[in-house]
């Protein structure tokens, strides 16, 4: 089994995929491997990348960081939610350090009122296309009305500041969710198994793969637990915490890199992946 990252792994910064990735994916497929997409993205955008790379309907795609795997055909496999007591608290904490806070359910970006404010957030939102965006007056009481267990809490500042907050909110919460940063400025609150190593866990366990028989590309923080857990991690450039997970690094997303190492692997040994 081979498991990807979208964004800054196969996805450029413009969400161009290259010709040469498709076809090293397709050539991956021809030697026998499972493929997985495990991306920290909502199920509706990683499904819309996924079919560009070539995934059918019956494949599994691991989004939200983890917390869910779902087929593309929108059977879901798994869901990890978090306690909405635990994702109220994470709302106050991150509302008493100034810190913007929103709410990832099963379909809609939930986004409170000072975001209508914030007209850079709407438009960042919009220009990555990302349907079910609404704002609600208030969060922590649309948790405790609408019964629904939210997937995921994303704090949101610019990364000087993410710097100073983030160790303080990994402690805060230690134990009880998990904390990770997938962009500069993004941090990511899941439940302490909605994570991208426990869903590959899951799908080793019901496709009957031996862990040590994966292999596991990512370029950020969210992806080391992957990069860790797979038998073969490859760092596609990537952060230093990344880097230090990984078995291997590949050249940036930029230079093609998951398409280079992927070629230079298959010529290399004619067997697909192995460790």
């Amino acid at each position: 089994m081979v498991a990807f990252d979208l964004d800054g792994t196969l996805l450029s910064r413009e969400l161009e995929i290259t010709a040469s990735s498709v076809k090293a994916l397709r050539r991956l497929r021809e030697r026998g491997s499972r493929l997985v997409v495990a991306t920290g993205r909502r199920f509706e955008t990683a499904r819309e990348h996924a079919e560009r790379l070539g995934f059918r309907n019956e494949e599994p795609v691991i989004c939200y960081g983890g917390s869910m795997v779902r087929r593309l055909d929108g059977r879901t496999l798994l869901r990890r939610a978090l306690d909405p007591g635990l994702a109220s608290e994470m709302l106050r904490w991150a509302e008493s350090r100034g810190v913007h806070a929103r709410i990832l359910t099963d379909g809609e970006i939930l986004l409170p009122p000072e975001s209508a404010g914030r007209p850079t957030v709407l438009e960042r939102l919009r220009s990555e296309d990302e349907p079910g965006v609404r704002i609600v007056d208030d969060l922590s009481g649309w948790l405790e009305y609408s019964g629904e267990s939210p997937i995921r809490v994303v704090l949101v500042d610019s990364p000087d500041r993410v710097e100073k907050w983030l160790d303080e909110a990994r402690e805060a919460f230690s134990g009880r969710a998990f904390v990770t940063r997938s962009l500069p400025h993004y941090v990511e609150v899941g439940a302490l198994e909605g994570t991208k190593s426990r869903s590959l866990s899951f799908l080793c366990g019901e496709w009957g793969i031996d862990p040590a028989r994966t292999a596991a590309f990512g370029d950020a923080d969210n992806d080391a637990d992957m990069l860790r857990f797979a038998g073969l991690g490859v760092a596609v450039g990537g952060t230093e915490e990344v880097r230090l997970a990984a078995d291997a690094v590949a050249p940036p997303v930029e230079e093609d890199g998951v398409a280079r190492f992927l070629e230079d692997v298959l010529d290399g040994c004619g067997t697909g992946l192995e460790t």
